[in-house]
């Protein structure tokens, strides 16, 4: 029998960006943004494993599911499953029309006289009417025509033949075809196909009413004797349960392609083909015990191909497509890359592709690799980020804010007053008694060549000495208040805030790391934060009101220590002061009242008379703060720089920077 080839391998071009392993640390640089943004590590890995992520130059889930959908619907579309009917209803109709062709020779022949006898001619006439009225009387649709034609006596008798064959072939057609289904192939050569399909619906039927009647079931006699029609070994009852019902899936999702009439023709002779082998008991058995089954859920597209397709090997590739789509659910239910563990494997394995496999693979286990390259743990709460992620995370909101810093031509970090002591500078100048003899050597030379003119040895006197400038430098102890009030994440300037303390930070580790750094949130009241946590930490939503009194109080105790060093508070806020601490209660007040602003101011000057310097990042501006920064700027002499929040991590990391090489307690302002 001539079994038609079908198309199941081709895929859409993916981005070859999949060949790439997912990196630990490529993956951190990807979503520090969005964990910053929301403050979710656990909701920042799904949304980079469902929707890719542009830093990692990587397709993601719903990538493979849109590709997989396309995929399905290519193959759905090549076809015309109503191709085989209409091949059935041809042949027939071929047939019907030689047979009524030689009942009207015949009876012209009668008409003419040629037969010898009158009553045989009456008699011939009569029944050859009665051969074309059985004919006139057929229903139009094919199955009924063919199950009236079974008992039909043919006068053309090579149609009679050729209707046998069309029978017997349309017989064998649905038989292949429901016992590859059923069986996930083809009979044996040499073996019946309706014997073989009784004896394996038996064994079905008898281990799940065995089931039924609360016995268990020998399994090991199904699989030795039945593994490979049951696509493998099964470990239990519902596992060969779920692959018959998938199965069956194909032959509805086949009903559900064809037109209503098709529709119920095919009914009819698969109906007919299951009752002549003897197989309709059975097979309804084993319908009853499998359940109901989903309604169809596959659809061809309106401009649909129009290749034939044989009946077997359009349950083929419907038991693909309804294969594919089963993935595709799976898939979608998944929300954690972990959970792809728990995908049925064997699916898997029968649907995708060697590069999807691989893709399903390397994301399955990418929590695992963040956990072995130490930058995530298992808490109490899920997933958490250790200290070297915090590190990480820092190191990539300070190459952002330094690449911002080069692009818009700022300029260098460090405001120049040269001393004995720091890192050197691209000047030099001529040694004086007491400096540290650290030669600039070409410039050296230089100067004795000009003197004395070249040759050598060249000649040298202490005047040509020319030594190279290092920056002036001093030990900064820093405190962070971060306005962790409600306004902050409507105002869009959460995580700015958070990016530009993680940005000082790992500044201050790498190339300071002698100096002290603390950080403080506030809102309704003042706390000491721990960097590590600063990534994940949200604002805070339910706490009204902008103590930056409390703040400043709790920055200066943290400072109080640190009399040797160049002390400063750097405040980051989007608002005035709404509320201050009295008498160990917390008054809240807006529009601000009076009180609070000199609760506030008192805290600053106690601030200025430990000779502590608050600089202050403004991210709004409104009437009472400009009445507040103006009184604060008399008071304490720090600098208040208005910022957006998209460049507020440069204007903090530069003026750090501008004031740890000025002089300390210069009070130089900048703009």
């Amino acid at each position: 029998m001539h079994h038609l080839s079908y198309r199941t391998g081709e895929y859409l071009k993916w981005d070859v960006s999949i060949e790439r392993p997912v990196n630990p640390e490529d993956l951190m640089d990807a979503i520090s943004e969005d964990i910053l943004r929301d403050g979710n590590l656990e909701l920042s890995l799904q949304r980079a494993f469902r929707w890719g992520s542009q830093g990692m130059n990587g397709s993601g889930l719903n990538d493979l599911l849109d590709r997989l959908r396309e995929q399905r619907q290519e193959l759905l579309d090549q076809f015309d499953f109503g191709s085989s009917l209409d091949a059935i209803r041809e042949r027939l109709d071929d047939i019907l029309r030689r047979e009524m062709s030689t009942i009207h020779d015949r009876r012209n022949q009668l008409g003419e006289g040629r037969d010898p006898e009158t009553d045989d001619v009456e008699r011939l006439t009569g029944y050859l009417d009665r051969r074309e009225e059985t004919l006139q009387r057929l229903p139009e649709e094919t199955a009924s025509r063919i199950d009236q034609l079974k008992d039909y006596e043919f006068v053309d008798a090579q149609a009679g033949l050729d209707f046998d064959e069309l029978l017997r072939q349309l017989q064998q057609q649905v038989a292949d075809a429901m016992f590859n289904n059923l069986m996930g192939g083809l009979p044996q050569p040499g073996e019946g196909s309706a014997d073989q399909m009784r004896e394996f619906l038996q064994d079905l039927n008898e281990a799940f009413e065995q089931e039924r009647l609360g016995q268990q079931p020998d399994m090991d006699k199904l699989n030795n004797k039945w593994a490979n029609q049951l696509g493998g070994r099964a470990e239990n009852m519902n596992e060969i349960r779920e692959r018959m019902r998938n199965r069956m899936q194909a032959a509805q999702n086949l009903l559900s392609m064809l037109s209503p009439q098709q529709r119920a023709q095919m009914q009819r002779m698969i109906e007919q083909s299951l009752q002549g082998s003897g197989l309709m008991d059975l097979f309804q058995q084993l319908q009853a015990h499998i359940g109901p089954i989903a309604r169809p859920n596959l659809e061809q597209s309106t401009a649909h191909g129009d290749q034939d397709i044989p009946l077997d090997i359009a349950m083929q590739v419907l038991e693909r497509a309804s294969r594919m789509d089963q993935l595709e659910s799976q898939l979608r239910s998944i929300h954690r890359p972990q959970e792809l563990r728990g995908l049925d494997q064997d699916l898997i394995d029968e649907v995708l592709n060697d590069e999807d496999q691989e893709w399903l693979e390397r994301w399955s286990g990418v929590e695992d690799q963040l956990i072995d390259a130490g930058f995530v743990r298992n808490g109490r709460r899920g997933l958490e980020l250790t200290p070297k992620a915090v590190r990480r995370i820092g190191e990539k909101a300070l190459e952002d804010i330094y690449s911002s810093l080069r692009n818009k031509g700022i300029g260098e970090h460090d405001v120049q007053r040269q001393g004995a002591a720091g890192e050197l500078v691209e000047t030099s100048r001529r040694w004086r008694f007491g400096d540290p003899f650290v030669l600039d050597l070409p410039r050296t030379v230089m100067n004795g060549v000009l003197q004395y003119g070249p040759g050598t040895p060249v000649r040298l006197n202490p005047s040509h000495f020319e030594v190279q400038d290092r920056e002036a430098r001093t030990s900064t102890a820093t405190v962070l208040l971060i306005d962790m009030s409600r306004s902050m994440i409507h105002n869009g300037c959460w995580d700015a805030a958070k990016r530009s303390a993680l940005a000082l930070d790992t500044l201050i580790r790498g190339k300071y790391p002698r100096d002290m750094l603390e950080l403080i949130g506030f809102s309704a009241t003042a706390h000491s934060l721990k960097m590590v946590d600063l990534p994940t930490l949200e604002w805070n939503e339910y706490n009204y009101g902008t103590n930056l009194q409390h703040a400043l109080e709790l920055a200066r105790e943290k400072l109080r220590p640190e009399r040797g060093r160049n002390r400063q508070i750097i405040v980051i806020t989007d608002g005035e002061p709404t509320a201050h601490i009295d008498r160990g209660e917390v008054r809240f007040q807006y529009p601000p009242t009076r009180e609070t602003f000199e609760a506030t101011l008192r805290e600053v000057v106690r601030c200025t008379r430990e000779d502590i310097t608050i600089n202050t990042f403004l991210l709004e501006s409104t009437p009472h703060m400009n009445r507040f920064i103006e009184d604060l700027m008399r008071v304490n002499k720090g600098r208040v720089i208005n910022a957006s929040p998209n460049r507020l991590g440069n204007y903090v990391l530069k003026d750090f920077l501008r004031g740890r090489t000025a002089a300390r307690g210069s009070g130089e302002a900048w703009t």
